[in-house]
């Protein structure tokens, strides 16, 4: 065992000195609580280092292989939800009440680990080089290898990368990704932070954590990539797996190429807008803007579902995308309303094809127009390619102000509104009801536009949203009732002798009633029933 090296690099200290003349990390910083002491060694071959990362499924360590003298990272699994620290500072007890969940876990992480090791001959992926079992719980030994954060990464290279220049970086690993999903295994947590960029420029996935740690409502605290988790791993009771690695994967390209990541996935549920700059928005060519757009639904169903349909459509091959699965992209760029005319003296797939030729001319004036000065989001993008359904024109525009837009909208689909709406803004607005048009242009009374195109604003509703009374109220209903209000639910369990099972106990540091931002993370405590007797 060394004790004069840097416990984060291990290159050796000067003598009297904590500060390490290679990478300036301080020896006196001391390590979380509940985390294994600087110099501990496991599997009698790895001396533990600082921590380099944590999350509800356990540590990850910078630590020194003994035999090689190669630095390597070490991940412990320590769910701080279910089990704490023995005495001794090493080994892993579950709580009382919580075994049988902690050896679910356990089992799933020694399982997860198996099958990235098998990976480990594809060089985009993190390497796993060891894995024992060792202090009632399991360790996973990864290579060490010198890279950053593609956060840092973008950040250091002025905020964004061109197409050229992300789109060969992001493909191996999108194929990679595909690979893993195909062994029943996902990542869930692909973001920013767990993609990493090698001293080659190349991206390495790294950051693998059991299901459990990347959904809510689990039994560990959840984990959540900001802006890169899809919706269905906000509820525990969504399936969750390839689809979702899509959506993780598309946010994350989204990030390199704009330097910002979406809005988390429950927000855009009622706000689904991706906004995305001029500059960026003409340098994009429109088959890569189509492909994010259906990676990028919030919903599953409308969602692009596989790394496989992914991967062809960002390429520059509409063709093949079609021959995967043309019907199935037309469905989902949103919402282009393409409609197979009958009865016109030609047969119906001369118009499917006929509707494909103007699709494609769509895509194209995507990449070329740009409405407004500070962007345009991919809904924006849609309205472009809406059809005029007027009958008798107006003379001038109604009022629209204070009506619903979907009440409006109906009205334009049925021709009784002789021109298109287009939403320029969502805003928070405390005077007028969520849904409804905040303001219009033109006013009402003027004209209708020669484009024959009304733009408006929809309010988003208060800022401020109240929380509502959970007093008799299931789990499930309730978090239907935050999420519709903007919050974004969170579960924990306890037992309780006077509230039935899966019924509500209380808001964990709220109350109902309270006051709280739009986009508030809300932990509702959920009743077990009764604690079983001893």
């Amino acid at each position: 065992m060394e004790s004069n090296l840097c416990m984060n690099c291990f290159a050796g200290l000067e003598s009297g000195s904590a500060t390490c003349p290679a990478c300036g990390w301080d020896n006196t910083n001391t390590q979380p609580e509940q985390a294994l002491e600087y110099l501990c060694i496991v599997a009698s071959r790895y001396q533990v280092g600082r921590v380099k990362a944590r999350n509800g499924e356990g540590f990850t360590y910078a630590a020194l292989d003994l035999t090689t003298h190669k630095e390597v990272e070490l991940r412990e699994f320590f769910p701080d939800a279910l089990a704490e620290r023995a005495k001794d500072g090493v080994r892993v007890i579950p709580f009382q009440g919580q075994e049988d969940a902690f050896e679910d876990c356990l089992d799933a992480f020694v399982e997860l680990m198996k099958n990235v090791s098998r990976l480990r001959e594809v060089s985009v992926v993190h390497s796993v080089l060891d894995i024992f079992e060792e202090n009632y719980t399991a360790y996973a030994v990864y290579e060490f290898v010198p890279s950053v954060t593609l956060r840092r990464y973008v950040g250091g290279v002025g905020g964004s990368l061109p197409w050229n220049t992300a789109n060969p970086m992001f493909l191996p690993v999108l194929t990679a990704l595909g690979l893993f999903n195909s062994l029943g295994v996902s990542h869930l947590g692909i973001s920013p932070d767990t993609l990493r960029v090698t001293k080659d420029a190349t991206l390495l996935i790294t950051g693998f954590s059991i299901p459990a740690a990347r959904r809510a409502g689990t039994p560990l605290a959840a984990d959540l990539a900001p802006g890169c988790a899809a919706l269905e791993q906000f509820s525990a009771k969504a399936t969750c797996g390839e689809i979702s690695d899509v959506y993780g994967f598309a946010a994350t390209l989204f990030f390199a190429l704009t330097g910002e990541t979406p809005a988390d996935a429950p927000r855009r549920l009622k706000d689904p807008k991706l906004m995305i700059s001029k500059d960026v928005l003409h340098s994009l060519p429109p088959f890569a803007v189509t492909a994010l757009a259906n990676a990028l639904q919030v919903r599953p169903a409308q969602r692009t579902a596989s790394f496989e349909r992914f991967k062809t459509e960002l390429s520059a091959a509409p063709t093949l995308a079609a021959e995967v699965d043309q019907t199935e992209a037309i469905r989902r760029i949103p919402p282009l309303d393409i409609h197979v005319p009958q009865g016109r003296g030609l047969p119906p797939f001369v118009w499917l094809i006929g509707s494909g030729v103007v699709t494609l001319v769509a895509l194209v004036i995507v990449a070329s127009l740009w409405m407004g000065d500070r962007g345009m989001s991919f809904s924006d993008l849609t309205q472009l390619f809406s059809e005029s359904s007027s009958s008798v024109p107006m003379e001038t525009v109604p009022n629209l102000v204070n009506t619903n837009y979907e009440e409006c909208l109906q009205k334009v689909e049925s021709g009784e509104y002789p021109f298109q709406l287009e939403i320029t803004e969502q805003e928070f607005n405390e005077t007028v009801a969520e849904g409804c048009i905040s303001s219009q242009v033109p006013f009402s009374g003027e004209p209708i536009p020669e484009n024959g195109v009304v733009t408006v604003t929809v309010s988003r509703g208060s800022a401020q949203r109240t929380l509502p009374d959970y007093t008799g109220v299931s789990y499930e209903k309730l978090e239907e009732l935050l999420t519709d209000n903007g919050f974004v639910p969170q579960r924990v369990e306890e037992a309780s002798e006077d509230i039935e099972a899966g019924y509500v106990v209380r808001y964990e540091g709220h109350a109902a009633g309270d006051s709280l931002d739009y986009g508030s993370s809300i932990t509702v405590v959920v009743s077990t029933g009764p604690a079983v007797a001893e």
